[in-house]
């Protein structure tokens, strides 16, 4: 059984707890949230924690300033069978928590959140909430909202039913309009501390220090994305790194096929393997500055970093913007192999880093 969620659990994010708690202490809590920051940080977590406060017994007619983790209504929002905790995911999230079942879809599981299930919390909110007096709708990846969703989302948004509050979680808020966004109380959420999720993975995954701070600044203060980095993704990122410095613009054949390897394996592999390499030439842009080699997120590679660095910080951080336009072009649902070619191909012709 999954243990009953509370705020005060939530590690690495005093400020958004501490607004959290303020709202549920003070009886002032709003009817539309937005908990937004990088995945993999605790946001979702913490949502959860809200709403078993929101909806926590022991709370009576007002709301409890903490969930006390035991009453059947915690222990029922912990399980996920709440029936008035609504959780609203992308189907691609949900076949990947095994939620769904991707033969039981009639084509591909979509990464978007769609209008149809909008309407379909809409005709829930038509009913009173069935066991107490708050009904809890999360809405998991709310950036993946399509725009006609959103549009749709609106009223709903702006007058909920009386006692319905709604959760939108997530990773990066300017992908939702500015009227969704202004109808809701953010919360920020921001980039774990590297000591903490480098801990965190050494007790999880049994690695040693300097492979789980390596994980950790590869996932950019992200535990879950940290917690994801495999040994073989490691071992890859020495062979990718390694041929893309030793790429030039006199033949495009070796350009080709690294574009084949960080590709190939699918969106996920695709941006991790371009955090990888955003956060190599962060470095060599630090060693161009001076940083000692002891203080590297990618210190096991000094040696390449050093000789990067020798071409300078601008040109370093030229290739950074480069693999972040990249990622953001896979996550617009562009060609990973044709996005991660243009960034490959800017990089090595300089007149084309911007």
């Amino acid at each position: 059984m999954r243990a009953p969620v509370k705020l005060s659990a939530v590690q690495g994010q005093p400020r958004a707890i501490r607004q959290l708690e303020a709202a549920l202490r003070n009886r002032r809590v709003h009817h539309a949230w937005l908990f937004a920051g990088p995945p993999g940080v605790g946001k979702e977590m913490a949502a959860r924690a809200f709403a078993a406060a929101l909806l926590c017994a022991e709370g009576g007619e007002e709301p409890a300033a903490e969930a006390c983790g035991s009453c059947d209504a915690c222990q029922r929002v912990a399980r996920g069978v709440h029936p008035d905790f609504v959780v609203v995911m992308p189907e691609a999230e949900a076949v990947h928590r095994k939620l769904l079942a991707r033969e039981d879809l009639p084509k591909s599981p979509s990464r978007d959140l769609k209008i149809d299930q909008i309407r379909q919390v809409e005709s829930q909110l038509v009913h009173a909430p069935l066991v107490g007096r708050r009904r809890v709708v999360l809405l998991l990846r709310a950036d993946s909202l399509n725009a006609a969703a959103q549009n749709a989302f609106l009223k709903t948004l702006e007058e909920p039913p009386e006692g319905t509050h709604l959760v939108l979680v997530a990773d990066a808020a300017d992908g939702l309009l500015p009227t969704i966004r202004s109808r809701c109380v953010r919360v920020p959420f921001v980039p774990l501390p590297i000591d903490f999720v480098a801990a965190r993975v050494r007790e999880e995954k049994g690695v040693d220090e300097e492979t789980a701070r390596l994980c950790a600044a590869l996932a950019g203060g992200s535990l879950g994305e940290a917690l994801a980095v495999s040994a073989d993704s490691l071992a890859d990122r020495v062979r990718i790194l390694e041929a893309l410095e030793a790429l030039a613009p006199t033949d495009l054949r070796p350009l080709l096929g690294l574009a084949e390897t960080i590709a190939g394996s699918g969106r996920e592999a695709t941006e991790l393997r371009l955090d990888v390499i955003a956060l190599f030439y962060r470095d060599v842009a630090l060693a161009a500055e001076g940083l000692p080699d002891d203080a590297l997120a990618n210190r096991d590679l000094a040696p390449l970093v050093r000789k990067a660095a020798a071409r300078g910080a601008e040109q370093a951080l030229g290739r950074v913007r480069l693999a972040g336009k990249a990622k953001d072009a896979l996550r617009r649902h562009a060609s990973a192999r044709l996005a991660v070619e243009q960034m490959l191909l800017a990089m090595i012709v300089p007149e084309e880093i911007s």
